[in-house]
């Protein structure tokens, strides 16, 4: 017989959050399903993490806590947590997002009435370091497509505009595929951080097992200036790392090819931002002139952020300073 209660381990790596771990702690706490156990490690923090996190375990046993006494860095824990989970599915959560409370539930009906489906992910709300919304409603505001009961094909991936996942945080999977070799990994040996991992995770899943879309919102996804993918640099170098290990294994596909070429695209453009952003005008206009001539098929194809572009490399920087503060909250 099935069992109609399966045990979701949760698994959340943590590193200098004394900020925001306990909302997370709390949003598990508060979920209408009760049948988990959340897998916390500390990462050799710096700050009150570790304290806040025993001080929680001990009011909850379903709180299993470890603590590294090196800094590690994200992938390596992902894989520590998933080696020493007991349950029947996993649910990913980063020590700064929240769940809301049927997250756990909703995903679960998903598993049980689609026994084909090894991954289930949902809308989200973007909230800043205070835990207000700043954006509601991520994949409708965002005209993302939804997948339902079905694989993505690659090249389909690679050519969307914005990523069908954002973050680690909206997914649950069975444990069954981490048997099939689907887990985090990283391509920067000399890196504790892989930029790209979540992407790169959910692409590999994704691609090769049916995944459905909840369209409610779940999650909370926190953006703050401490966010890891604010690196800009670091991550280009990283999805290129990837990109180069799909080039390997599509290289016979024409269409994967093509959306490969897409995405090394886009990386250009960010990198172009980012150099905007920081008033870098010289190396913003470089950046952007060899995107124009390397990447044409990308101008036309999303002409609208080309153009802001564009407009943006003749402003004043002053007049670029207001636009990353106001973006940026500040």
């Amino acid at each position: 017989m099935t069992n109609k209660f399966p045990l979701i381990s949760i698994i959340t790596p943590v590193y200098n959050q004394e900020k925001f771990i306990v909302a997370t702690i709390k949003s598990v706490l508060s979920q209408t399903y009760q049948n988990w156990e959340m897998l916390i490690v500390d990462d050799y923090s710096t700050d009150k993490s570790w304290e806040i996190i025993q001080k929680w375990s001990k009011k909850d046993s379903r709180i299993k806590i470890f603590r590294n006494e090196i800094n590690k860095g994200l992938i390596e824990n992902w894989k520590f947590l998933i080696d020493n989970s007991k349950g029947e599915y996993i649910a990913f959560l980063e020590g700064d997002d929240v769940f809301y409370e049927n997250n756990l539930s909703k995903k679960l009906n998903i598993f049980t009435k689609y026994p084909l489906v090894n991954m289930v992910y949902c809308n989200l709300n973007m909230i800043n370091a205070k835990g207000d919304v700043t954006l509601r409603n991520y994949y409708k505001k965002n005209k993302i497509k939804a997948y339902k009961n079905q694989k993505i094909k690659p090249e389909e991936y690679l050519l969307s505009k914005i990523a069908p996942f954002s973050t680690y945080s909206q997914i649950m999977i069975r444990m069954s595929i981490v048997e099939d070799g689907f887990v985090p990994r990283s391509l920067d040996f000399d890196a504790k951080i892989f930029l790209p991992s979540d992407w790169d995770y959910n692409f590999m899943v994704s691609t090769k097992n049916n995944v459905y879309f909840i369209d409610d919102t779940l999650l909370g996804h926190r953006k703050h200036d401490s966010n890891n993918s604010a690196d800009m640099l670091k991550a280009a170098k990283h999805y290129n790392l990837l990109f180069a290990d799909y080039e390997n294994e599509y290289k016979n596909d024409k269409k994967v090819s093509s959306g490969i070429l897409y995405q090394r695209g886009k990386i250009k453009y960010f990198i172009a931002l980012y150099y905007l952003e920081q008033n870098n005008k010289l190396s913003a206009w470089k950046e952007f002139i060899g995107y124009v001539i390397y990447y044409p098929r990308n101008i036309l194809y999303d002409i609208k952020c080309n153009l802001k572009m564009l407009v943006r490399l003749f402003l004043p920087k002053r007049i670029n300073t207001m636009i990353v503060n106001k973006y940026h909250g500040r």
